[in-house]
């Protein structure tokens, strides 16, 4: 086999699990956070850097919400069986970048990869999302290419990959759809705020062993409480509603 048709292949593969391989980071994330102590040795000042590394995540899922408000039905969706584009992207934030919603993906795994505050670790996360999307990249635009042909590449030519450039932005065609948002990006909102809760609770559970010692519920705080019941309720509400009703439904989108 040709190492184009091999690099296709293992991108359409990749492409398939994309939505899970990267949790792989995660896992490792969470066997090394034992051994990381609080930030400044107390546990509000923790909770002050986890929130930055929250607000890591919080910008790639805006970089993610901006992409799909603006897209029509059949692009940048999160089909698993096989490549699906009736059009390619131009306008919006595909006039900057070319794969912005891997972009998002790169932002929300790194947030988590922050609450360790290891260079080397990040460097790891880095190289591993590099070699893992750029088999999905390829994949992709090996699609694009030969179903669009000259139309593609006149964008591809101007447009980068993976860091956005800071002009040239075209006015998306479609009007912004928070209906569309909210239908297909709760997943990613409530997936945040589960491993925000279970990084700090592991934490404080190594952290904190006077805790534990007693009763292994007192590691649970109140921050726990309000930020993991938020995700829970609006997690099954949305789900309730896409599932039973068509109220997210959006023509074209």
């Amino acid at each position: 086999m040709a190492l184009i048709e091999e690099l296709n292949q293992q991108g359409n593969f990749l492409f398939r699990w994309r939505s899970y391989i990267p949790g792989v980071i995660l896992f490792l994330s969470l066997l090394y956070l034992p051994y990381v102590p609080y930030f400044q040795g107390n546990y509000e000042s923790n909770l002050y850097w986890l929130s930055g590394a929250f607000l890591v995540s919080f910008a790639g899922l805006f970089v993610r919400c901006f992409t799909i408000g603006y897209t029509p039905k059949n692009t940048s969706g999160r089909n698993t069986k096989q490549q699906v584009a009736d059009v390619v992207n131009q306008s919006g934030i595909y006039s900057l970048v070319r794969h912005p919603l891997y972009v998002g993906n790169f932002l929300m795994y790194l947030g988590p990869v922050f609450i360790l505050r290891d260079f080397a670790f990040a460097l790891v996360y880095i190289m591993f999302f590099y070699l893992y999307y750029e088999r999905i990249i390829f994949a992709e635009e090996y699609f694009l290419r030969g179903k669009f042909a000259k139309g593609y590449l006149e964008w591809a030519d101007k447009t980068p990959a993976f860091i956005p450039r800071l002009s040239g932005y075209k006015k998306p065609n479609l009007s912004f759809s928070f209906r569309n948002i909210w239908k297909r990006e709760y997943p990613s909102l409530f997936g945040i705020i589960v491993v925000f809760t279970v990084f700090d609770l592991i934490q404080v559970y190594f952290q904190e062993p006077a805790l534990r010692a007693v009763d292994i519920t007192g590691i649970w705080k109140p921050f726990h409480t309000w930020f993991f019941g938020f995700g829970l309720v609006f997690y099954v509400l949305t789900r309730l509603i896409v599932k039973t009703t068509k109220l997210l439904e959006v023509e074209g989108r």
